[in-house]
């Protein structure tokens, strides 16, 4: 029987308690130079910070697929990912590409949603991924988006054209998303060279879907 989230966590607030205990005797023997406490003492908190980090690991598995792919793009966003050397190119813009199923220089604000996904643990995503307008045919629509799940923007009124993973609802007309292959502020997206990943503020009028990936 697999132990319940709640569980979990309670588990996991309990050996930060005794890692932190741990800690504090540990640091005592080292003052007092007793190797046998210092030994017997390193052992106990070896074996706290063990079961601190399994219990984040089971814990971690637990969060919903979109979160944990929302937690990728983010993390991608403050490790300042972003284009070197011209338009759709650089170390890092190539891995996500390559990661998510396309080709090095393709337009990649899809690729992006698709490696996230993938790195998070999706077995759905496909090349198809890539192209905008058949991502949103291939996910099916909410309409009360949650966090991770995708946003499909219509920037001119044809085609869809960008998309990225939502965040939050602003409060304000607006809602916050992190997107590939676009500027920060209120830039246009794929201008010519130069774009990353960042967390944006957008106009709900830009959006024409919210899309859920279900596995």
């Amino acid at each position: 029987m697999h132990p319940s989230t709640a569980w979990l966590r309670a588990s996991l607030r309990l050996w930060k308690r005794r890692q932190a205990y741990r800690y504090r005797r540990l640091a005592a023997a080292k003052r007092s130079g007793n190797q046998k406490r210092i030994a017997h003492w390193h052992r106990l908190v070896d074996k706290a910070s063990y079961e601190v980090g399994r219990r984040r690991v089971q814990l971690a598995a637990r969060r919903p697929l979109r979160e944990r792919a929302a937690d990728i793009m983010e993390k991608w966003a403050r490790q300042g990912v972003h284009e070197v050397g011209g338009n759709n190119v650089g170390k890092a813009v190539e891995r996500i590409i390559r990661e998510g199923g396309g080709t090095k220089g393709d337009p990649w604000c899809g690729w992006a949603v698709a490696a996230a996904y993938r790195e998070a643990g999706s077995k759905t995503v496909t090349r198809a991924w890539g192209y905008v307008p058949t991502l949103e045919r291939i996910l099916s629509g909410v309409v009360r988006p949650r966090r991770g799940d995708v946003v499909i923007f219509n920037f001119d009124g044809g085609v869809p054209d960008h998309t990225g993973m939502f965040l939050r609802d602003n409060g304000d007309g607006t809602v916050k998303t992190v997107e590939g292959n676009t500027r920060p502020g209120t830039a246009a997206s794929d201008s010519g060279g130069g774009e990353g990943v960042y967390v944006r503020d957008r106009p709900k009028g830009m959006i024409q879907s919210y899309r859920r990936v279900r596995a």
